[in-house]
This record gives C-alpha cells, sequence and structure tokens, in this order.
C-alpha cells in the first residue's frame, strides 16, 4: 500500500508533458497528465502554486491539490479491477479563480462508466496575504442565510431546478467569488437534471458572508473623576 501512495503521488507530481506557464507574473503552474490502460483511462489538468505569500499555505493547498487527485485516481484503478466489459474514464478539470486575494481552485471530476456519466465538483479556497488560510464554506458564510437565499432562488425557476428535493447547501459545495458575488457550483444532478451539468447559483456575498474577525483590543476607558 505504501509503495502504492508513492507511486501515485510521482504519477501527479512528474508529468511526462512538462510545466506550462499561464503568464509571466502566475502564482501556480499547470500540469497535465494522460494516460490510458487496458481498464481504464486518466486525463488530468491541475495547477501547482509555486509564488504564494506563506511557503506553508502554499505546501498545505499543493497537498490538497495532489491528495483529492489520489483518491479519486485510487478509486478509478479499484473501480476499474472489478467492472469488466468496459473501461472506466476519468477527466479532471481545474479553473482557478482570482478575487483580489482570494482563490478559489474549482475541480470537476468526470467519470465515464459504460452509458453512466457522472460530475462532482469540489474546491480549495484560500487568501493569499499575511495570516492567510484555506477558508471552509461554513466558516465563511452563514449556512442558515445562504440557504434562504440559494431555496429562494431554486423556488423561482422550478422548471430547471428540483426545488422539492434539495436538502440545503452541503459543507462540502465547491465555491468561488467573483467580486461582490459568491458562486455555488453544484455537482451534476444535484438540484438539476444531468443536461444542466454542474449548475452554478451567485448569490450577493454581503447578504451571506461572515463579518471578518479583527484581534484588536482596547484597554478600558479610565474612570471619570
Amino acid at each position: 500500500m505504501k509503495l502504492l501512495l508513492i507511486t501515485i503521488m510521482s504519477f501527479f507530481l512528474m508529468s511526462s508533458g512538462g510545466w506550462v506557464h499561464a503568464d509571466a507574473e502566475s502564482l501556480y503552474q499547470i500540469r497535465h497528465k494522460d494516460q490510458i490502460t487496458q481498464d481504464w483511462e486518466i486525463h488530468a489538468e491541475y495547477p501547482l502554486f509555486d509564488q504564494l505569500e506563506s511557503k506553508d499555505l502554499q505546501k498545505k493547498v499543493n497537498t490538497m491539490i495532489v491528495q483529492k487527485l489520489e483518491r479519486t485516481f485510487r478509486d478509478v484503478q479499484r473501480e476499474a479491477s472489478e467492472v469488466m466489459g468496459f473501461p472506466v474514464l476519468y477527466y479532471e478539470e481545474t479553473a482557478v479563480y482570482k478575487n483580489k486575494e482570494f482563490y478559489s481552485v474549482v475541480m470537476t471530476t468526470n467519470i465515464t462508466r459504460g452509458d453512466q456519466y457522472n460530475s462532482q465538483v469540489t474546491s480549495i479556497n484560500f487568501s493569499d496575504e499575511p495570516g492567510g488560510d484555506i477558508h471552509a464554506l461554513k466558516d465563511f458564510v452563514h449556512m442558515d442565510r445562504l440557504n434562504k437565499e440559494v431555496r429562494a432562488q431554486l423556488a423561482q425557476d422550478q422548471e430547471t431546478y428540483k426545488f422539492h428535493n434539495f436538502n440545503g447547501v452541503r459543507d462540502t459545495t465547491a465555491f468561488y467569488v467573483n467580486k461582490d458575488k459568491l458562486v455555488l457550483v453544484f455537482n451534476k444532478y444535484e438540484i438539476a437534471a444531468g443536461v444542466h451539468g454542474t449548475p452554478e447559483i451567485e448569490i450577493p456575498l454581503e447578504k451571506v458572508k461572515k463579518e471578518e474577525k479583527t484581534d484588536k483590543t482596547y484597554a478600558p476607558l479610565p474612570p471619570i473623576v
């Protein structure tokens, strides 16, 4: 098992395609990996950061990206070994969104099993600034307010969305920030029919975002004499 994990890590970190810079000032580099066997096929595109302010944060983000790919790859290999008659096809697409110092790595996993096709989306969200860290959705917004806003939008278009089957936004729902909007990215089939792919719902950030905590402390006022 240890040897398998090392092999998988090397598979993602040592792409034969080499590095491709998005631009001269990019904080990350894009990796591509394509491999085909008799039982499974993988095509992955993913970023690795190399210019973040905090090297500890950079290592944490890159580790999370690679571990996500490792888990999916292991699942594909295991499933392919149990299914006969057709290969399991795995395509990983990644988009990086930047809003000021807030970054979101949105990873879409597309897996085809015969005539079954599914897409699941995850995100890694963080602030590239002094003291910046990973942001979970539940720590970034008020989940009760968020659910209220999402339900209101789904109710407005019940021909598209599965309003009555909506059980609330998951803590792990993928998201990114676009200016003053929080954009939720749902899995295929999660809130709409498969023809709609991975639907996105935009919510005004001011309606759901938690107030930023400050470390400022103030001494009490002296008594009035």
